[in-house]
Order: structure tokens, then C-alpha cells, then sequence
């Protein structure tokens, strides 16, 4: 067991001071324990800093870290009584005012120095928390925290796209043909006799596109239109692939190299995708970064992919390669496989799938598994009142609300008043994307559409709460000009809704009562409503800026919401940042007759301005989403209560 050992730490190739390296409080798992010794026992070396962290006034650094990291705290770090070392006090409060880790590089790994407030250590002394995780993962899950963002695997094959070569259409029917002269019930000899037709159907259409380049559709003759497809890298060629689409049918004839017909696949492609897409990037606000894992072979892959996404809008041209992870036949699919660069973390992903054993069995808590797309031989399955792309977008969305609700509302809101004698498991667990999805025996009922309720109950869940906003909702003491504006889109529903009506009702919101059939399905299913962190990277839909009001009520909003400025005061300043004040988080809303109003979490603003002591060179610029631009400030509680239903 360790004592306190003295360390040096260094900044580039300079000394910045010594700091007592002390071990955490004994963790339960053993691995845990043996790895923190380790990481100890190669910093006794020195503390060597080579870059610090992006800065984020959003996500403190512990509450990333707290996310991300495997083990949990590896040690803490005090400076020595004495004497006082400046360099080292300017490094921390680098580290505090600008929200930022000090790094280290241990090879496979990395160590990040998270500058912590001390309740008991006189305030000259810096202290800090040390953790260590893969490199690059701080950065990129900051990035996609600050922006309210999860990853998103897709699987392609029966899960999004069916496609079939002319081989593949003739051993179907051939199979079929089999089945059907050896069986004795008429009712299955019929239901066999339409799937083989529907194969035959296709397969004619596919036979026309490889002989002549065109397909007669409904009686007209449809033509190839030569698509171009820019080279992936320096080691692709462009290709112009000869591309016949029949949209009122989703099916898309191509050819996996155009040089060669044999290789020309008919393509289904699964309804109410365009619904899933359009969520998933939420009009340029990404609300997932998407990756694809799949068993087929690499260039079939990129092809698909394509089709479904011709504009780039879930994936960039120059990140296909790398997200896009063809797994060898006879392996199993891995997170880890499809993050090979440390862009996300596996807690922070979820997996679309029509299969689960296929994925590491660490992996399986993680994945939704949707019906197997069967065009062919169930072609009324897609027709139902709730397509299944579209299920799959209210669970995602429901996983993504549940997630950032608990990070704001449990992690963020404890951290805030953490301090550098705690220790890690003071901390509430962070969120996990395993959480908050439907057990797969709930999901494939739910997929059967054993309960009707769970899937036409959307449609009647946002029919009533509109009637109960048209009722209750008070518009009197808000400016025109922000409520004539508003309006309320559910997720699930695409035609618009009426805009708020005025009514004279009382202030407390009251909604009437709505009794369900099955309440608990209804819940796995509702697209929740998802507090905003403190300066949302983008407005909401219906969002009224600030900029569109007048000066004295911009004025009086923001003195409402901050307080009174305070700029032309100058007082002096404590020798280190002084930790900012924890706000205590919102009453819970009671619930009313059965429905639970959900009230957006205003979590404590973590504004720092970045010290400029440290500007080292390696250390990345700001990213763009870390920027607060005036108009994304929150508005006052009466107005936010109105906006949170543009969440649904």
C-alpha cells in the first residue's frame, strides 16, 4: 500500500514544481486496483505535461472523465507544504479557469490532471485528480457532450436494405419450389406460392437492368441515369455507376462494379427511413454521430451506405472509410472494432441490429434489435401503423432524452459540489446507453405488435397533450412576439400543430386527465422531453432568438437569467479561481392524474475565462460548439416552460 511519494511535474521540458502523489480509497475491483498501482509506479518517474485538453464551458472535465474512464480515479495530487511554487499554481489555475485538463502521455494511454477545489487545503496549495484513458477519447466524447450527442451503429443487411444478385433471387425460388411440393396445407402452399412470385417479379426487373440498361415499370420504360462517385482516397478511383430508382416501390437497381453486370443487385430499401435520417440530424444539429457495422464485404458496404445517405448528411466523405467497419466472416461484431480511434465511447453508443448474437457479448446490453426487414416474404409487416424505422426513432430518441437528463440532472449536479478530499465513489454513476434501452423480450413484443396500444398510443399521447396545451397553457403576461411563434411538433408526427391558443386560465399548469390502457409500454415508447445544458449549441425548432426582441426586454430577460451586470466593477482576485456556487436544481413537478409534466434542468453555468498563462503550443483550438453566442442564452423560466414541449 502507498504513502504520499513525492513526484516532479513538468510542463514541455520545463520543471513547473513537486506534488505528493497519494492513492485513492480502495476500490472493490481487483483489476482496478493493480492497474492504479501501475500508473503510479511509472509517474514516480516524473510528471511529464505534454498539451492540455480542448477547453469546454459546458462539461466540467470530471464529469467527462467520470463518463469515459474504465478504472475511475487512479490517484490524487497535492502540492508540497513549501515553499510556494508559482509556476505550478499558474498551471492550476490555467486548469481551473479554463476548464481543461492537464495531459500526459503513458503510451496506450493517456493521463489527464483535473484541477480540483480543496475544502480543507489552504487555497495556495493546487490540487488535482488523475485518470487515464484511451487517447483522444476525452476530446472527442467533450465534443460530443457539450453538443448533447450519442453514437449510432447501424447494421445494413435485413436491417435497413435487402439485396439480391440474380443467383440469390434463383436458390430463393428454387428453395421455395422445394417447400412448396412437399407440402400439404393449402394455406402455406398460397402464402409460399405469393413470396415466390414477388422474388420472380424482382428478379425480371433485375434481368432487364443487367440485359439492356432499363426496366419497364407500370407499363413505361425507366432508363439508367449514370451516377458519379467520388474516390474515398488517394487510393480509390471515382466511379459512374449506372443507377435505375423507383422510388414509389423503394426499390433501387445498381451495380457494385460497373465494369462487370454480374455484379447488379436489386435493392429494397426499408420504409420510413428518410424519418429515422431526418432525426438523426435534426435540420444540420447532429443528434447522433453514425457509424455502420456489418458483415459484407467492404465495397457492396460503401454502395449501400450510399444509397441511403447520397447526400453525406449522418456521414462525411471523408470519414466513410473509417466508419464504415466490415467485420470476417466467423468473427463477432465489437464496439471497440468500430471506435478503433477512440471517437466514442461504447456507454455513450447504441447498435440498430436485427440480430444480437452476432455482437460481443459486452456489447449486447447495447444493442436495440429490430424485426428483420422481409419484403419479400411479409410485405405488410412495413405497412403497420407504426413502421418500424420509425419505432426505432422514438427509442432512440427516448435513449438519447434518458441519457443527458440524468447527466445533467444526477452527474453534473453532484459534481458541482465535489472537492478534492472526496473521493470517486461520492460520484452517482454516470449514464450508460444500456440504461435506458427496452430488454429485448419487451422489444420484440413491442415489434410483434402484441400491444396495439404501444404503437398507435404515440399518435394518441400527442393528440391529447395538444388538447391539454390548447387549454391550460396561459399566454396573457408573455410578449406577442415570442408566443405567436411558438408551436408544439411532436417527434412521431409530421403534420403540423395549431399554434398556441391564448386562454385566460390561472398561471398552474393543470393537465386533465389521461387514463391509458398500458401506461408502462406507452412510457418505453414516448419521445421524452431532453433538458438543454446551460448554452445549447443550437436553438431548438421554435426557439425565438434574442436578437429578434427589443433592447429593454433583451435587457430585462438577461438580468432575470444572470443577474445585474456586473462588468464595470473590478474586484481584486483570489489567488486561484474560487469555486463557482452550486445552484440547487429546480422542485420536481408533481405529477397531475396520471401524466408527468417534464420540466427542463437549467444546470449551473460553468463560464470560465481561460487563463493565458499556459498558452502551449500543442493545445487545440477551441471548437466551434464550445462558443456561447448571445442569442443561445436561456430565456426565463415562464418562457422556457412553453419551449421544453419542442422537445417531444
Amino acid at each position: 500500500m502507498y504513502s504520499s511519494n513525492r513526484v516532479q511535474v513538468y510542463l514541455e521540458d520545463g520543471r513547473v514544481g513537486e506534488m505528493e502523489i497519494c492513492p485513492p480509497r480502495e476500490s472493490h475491483q481487483e483489476d482496478h486496483v493493480m492497474k492504479q498501482r501501475r500508473v503510479m509506479e511509472k509517474v514516480k518517474m516524473g510528471i511529464r505535461i505534454s498539451r492540455f485538453s480542448q477547453p469546454s464551458e459546458r462539461c466540467p472535465p470530471l464529469a467527462v472523465l467520470a463518463t469515459v474512464s474504465s478504472c475511475g480515479l487512479c490517484f490524487k495530487l497535492e502540492a508540497s507544504p513549501s515553499p510556494a511554487q508559482e509556476q505550478l499554481s499558474l498551471l492550476y489555475s490555467s486548469c481551473l479557469r479554463g476548464n481543461k485538463t492537464a495531459v500526459m502521455s503513458l503510451g496506450e494511454e493517456e493521463l489527464h490532471l483535473v484541477a480540483m477545489y480543496a475544502e480543507n487545503i489552504n487555497n495556495d496549495r493546487p490540487c488535482f485528480w488523475a485518470f487515464t484513458v484511451a487517447p483522444g477519447i476525452y476530446d472527442s466524447c467533450l465534443v460530443m457532450l457539450n453538443l448533447r450527442c450519442l453514437g449510432i451503429v447501424f447494421d445494413l443487411d435485413e436491417t435497413l436494405v435487402v439485396a439480391n444478385t440474380t443467383r440469390t433471387f434463383e436458390d430463393k425460388i428454387d428453395g421455395l419450389q422445394r417447400r412448396i411440393n412437399n407440402e400439404g396445407d393449402p394455406q402455406r402452399i398460397a402464402a409460399m406460392v405469393a413470396e415466390m412470385k414477388r422474388y420472380q417479379d424482382d428478379r425480371n426487373l433485375l434481368k432487364q437492368y443487367i440485359e439492356s440498361d432499363q426496366v419497364i415499370d407500370n407499363g413505361e420504360v425507366v432508363k439508367v441515369q449514370s451516377e458519379l462517385v467520388p474516390a474515398l482516397s488517394e487510393n480509390h478511383q471515382p466511379l459512374v455507376r449506372p443507377l435505375i430508382r423507383l422510388p414509389e416501390k423503394n426499390i433501387i437497381l445498381t451495380r457494385i462494379n460497373p465494369m462487370i453486370r454480374d455484379t447488379s443487385v436489386l435493392v429494397r430499401m426499408r420504409p420510413s427511413w428518410d424519418e429515422l435520417q431526418s432525426y438523426l440530424t435534426a435540420k444540420g444539429r447532429k443528434r447522433f454521430e453514425v457509424y455502420v457495422c456489418t458483415m459484407a464485404e467492404r465495397d457492396y458496404a460503401l454502395e449501400m451506405w450510399r444509397l441511403l445517405d447520397p447526400e453525406g448528411n449522418l456521414i462525411n466523405a471523408s470519414d466513410l472509410l473509417a466508419r464504415i467497419v466490415c467485420v470476417k466472416s466467423g468473427f463477432k461484431k465489437s464496439l471497440v472494432n468500430v471506435f478503433p480511434d477512440a471517437t466514442c465511447h461504447p456507454k455513450m453508443a447504441m447498435v440498430i441490429d436485427d440480430r444480437l448474437k452476432v455482437w460481443e457479448e459486452k456489447d449486447q446490453p447495447r444493442v436495440y434489435v429490430v424485426p428483420a426487414f422481409v419484403p419479400y416474404y411479409s410485405p405488410q409487416a412495413e405497412a403497420a401503423a407504426t413502421p418500424v424505422l420509425c419505432v426505432t426513432r422514438n427509442v432512440a430518441c427516448r435513449v438519447r432524452g434518458g441519457f443527458f437528463r440524468d447527466f445533467d440532472d444526477s452527474l453534473l449536479q453532484r459534481i458541482a459540489e465535489i472537492s478534492y478530499e472526496n473521493d470517486v465513489e461520492d460520484i452517482p454513476s454516470p449514464p450508460d446507453v444500456s440504461h435506458y434501452l427496452v430488454p429485448e423480450d419487451e422489444t420484440s413484443g413491442l415489434n410483434e405488435n402484441k400491444d396495439p396500444l404501444s404503437l398507435d398510443g404515440m399518435a394518441e399521447v400527442e393528440r391529447r397533450l395538444k388538447e391539454a396545451i390548447s387549454v391550460v397553457l396561459p399566454a396573457a403576461n408573455i410578449d406577442p412576439r415570442i408566443a405567436a411563434p411558438i408551436q408544439y411538433p411532436m417527434a412521431s408526427v409530421s403534420a403540423p400543430v395549431p399554434v398556441v391558443q391564448q386562454a385566460p386560465q390561472p398561471s398552474a399548469m393543470a393537465f386533465p386527465s389521461i387514463k391509458f390502457q398500458q401506461p408502462i409500454s406507452i412510457a418505453k415508447l414516448l419521445v421524452p422531453s431532453e433538458p438543454s445544458l446551460q448554452s445549447s449549441p443550437a436553438r431548438e425548432e421554435g426557439e425565438v432568438p434574442e436578437s429578434e426582441l427589443d433592447p429593454d426586454t433583451r435587457r430585462r430577460l438577461l438580468i432575470l437569467q444572470h443577474g445585474q451586470d456586473s462588468r464595470d466593477a473590478a474586484p481584486s482576485e483570489p489567488p486561484f479561481p474560487q469555486r463557482p456556487p452550486v445552484q440547487a436544481p429546480p422542485p420536481q413537478a408533481q405529477p397531475r392524474n396520471g401524466w408527468f409534466p417534464v420540466e427542463e434542468m437549467d444546470p449551473a453555468p460553468l463560464h470560465r475565462t481561460v487563463s493565458k498563462e499556459y498558452p502551449v503550443d500543442s493545445e487545440r483550438p477551441r471548437h466551434q460548439s464550445d462558443r456561447m453566442p448571445h442569442e443561445n442564452r436561456r430565456l426565463p423560466k415562464e418562457v422556457q416552460l412553453i419551449l421544453f414541449y419542442q422537445w417531444f
